[in-house]
C-alpha cells in the first residue's frame, strides 16, 4: 500500500471514529449532564494523546513555547465540542455534520483578514454557495432552525477558527501539543462545575464513560498520523467520509432517516468544500 493511500485509510478511520465518539455521547447525555459526559472526555482523551507524545519523543513533545496561543487554542476548540455535543443531543447525526460541514468554508472566508491569505473569486464563490446550502438545510423561513442548529453553526465557526490558528502557528508547535492542552484545558474548565451537575455513573455506563475519551483520543492519533503520512490536499476530503458514518450510525442506533432538502443541502455544502480544498492544493 502507497504512503497516500495509507493515510487516506487513516483519516477515514480517524472520522469513523471520531463518529463513533458522537454516537456515544448523543447516547449518554440521554442520562447524564452534558458538562459531566465532556468532563470524562476530556480527562480521559490525555491518556493516549500523552502516551502517544512520550513514545514520539518524550517530555519534549508536549512543550510549548505559546502558551498563551495554546490556551486561546484549547478555549476555541472546548466551545467547538461543547455547541457540537450540545447540537448532537437535539438533531439527528447526519443534519449537525451538515452544519459542520461549513467549518472548511469558514476557514477560507477567514484566511484573508486572520491570515492574510489571497482567496480568489472561485473560492469566494465557493464559499457562498456553501452558505447558501446550510441557509437551505435550515430553512429558516420554516423555523426549522432551533438551538441545536445554533450550536452546531456555533462549532463550526469555533473549529475553524481553531484551525486557523493551528495553521497560524502550527510550525512553533508540535502536533499532539495542540489537543493535548486542548482536553487538558477543557477539563479544567469543567472540573468546578462537576459538583453542581454531577449524576453518579450506574456500573453498565462506566465503561461508555470511559471509552468515549480513550476513542477521540485515539481518533486524534489516527488524523495526526494522517496527515504525517501523506500530503494535506490528498487526505483532507476524505473527511466528509463522516457524513456517510453519520447517516449509517444515526439510521441504525437512532432511527433517523434525512430528508430531501438535508440531502440536497448537504451536498451543496459537501460540493463546495471539496472545491475550495482543491482550488487550496492548485494554489499550493
Amino acid at each position: 500500500m502507497s504512503v497516500n493511500l495509507r493515510g487516506i485509510a487513516l483519516i477515514v478511520v480517524a472520522f469513523a471514529l471520531f463518529s463513533l465518539v458522537d454516537v456515544l455521547m448523543k447516547h449518554l447525555t440521554a442520562t447524564y449532564p452534558l458538562p459531566q459526559a465532556l468532563f470524562f472526555n476530556a480527562c480521559v482523551s490525555l491518556i493516549p494523546i500523552a502516551g502517544y507524545a512520550l513514545l514520539r519523543g518524550g517530555p519534549r513533545m508536549l512543550a510549548t513555547q505559546r502558551p498563551g496561543i495554546q490556551l486561546l487554542r484549547g478555549a476555541v476548540g472546548a466551545t467547538a465540542g461543547a455547541g457540537a455535543f450540545f447540537a448532537f443531543q437535539r438533531m439527528p447525526m447526519a443534519d449537525v455534520y451538515a452544519i459542520l460541514f461549513a467549518a472548511p468554508l469558514v476557514i477560507t472566508a477567514l484566511a484573508r483578514p486572520l491570515l492574510g491569505e489571497r482567496v480568489g473569486a472561485r473560492r469566494w464563490a465557493a464559499v457562498l454557495a456553501g452558505f447558501a446550502g446550510v441557509l437551505f438545510m435550515l430553512r429558516p423561513d420554516e423555523a426549522v432552525a432551533g438551538v441545536g442548529a445554533l450550536g452546531a453553526l456555533l462549532s463550526a465557526v469555533c473549529f475553524a477558527l481553531s484551525a486557523v490558528i493551528v495553521r497560524r502557528y502550527g510550525t512553533s508547535e508540535t502536533a499532539p501539543s495542540w489537543p493535548f492542552y486542548g482536553n487538558l484545558l477543557a477539563g479544567a474548565l469543567l472540573l468546578p462545575v462537576q459538583p453542581f451537575v454531577w449524576v453518579a455513573p450506574a456500573l453498565p455506563d462506566l465503561p461508555l464513560l470511559l471509552s468515549v475519551g480513550l476513542v477521540a483520543g485515539t481518533a486524534l492519533l489516527c488524523l495526526i498520523a494522517a496527515f504525517r503520512m501523506a500530503p494535506g490536499p490528498v487526505v483532507a476530503p476524505f473527511q466528509y467520509t463522516q457524513m456517510l458514518w453519520g447517516v449509517l450510525y444515526g439510521a441504525l442506533v437512532f432511527g433517523d432517516v434525512p430528508d430531501p432538502s438535508l440531502a440536497l443541502g448537504a451536498g451543496i455544502v459537501i460540493a463546495s468544500g471539496l472545491y475550495v480544498l482543491r482550488r487550496e492544493a492548485w494554489a499550493l
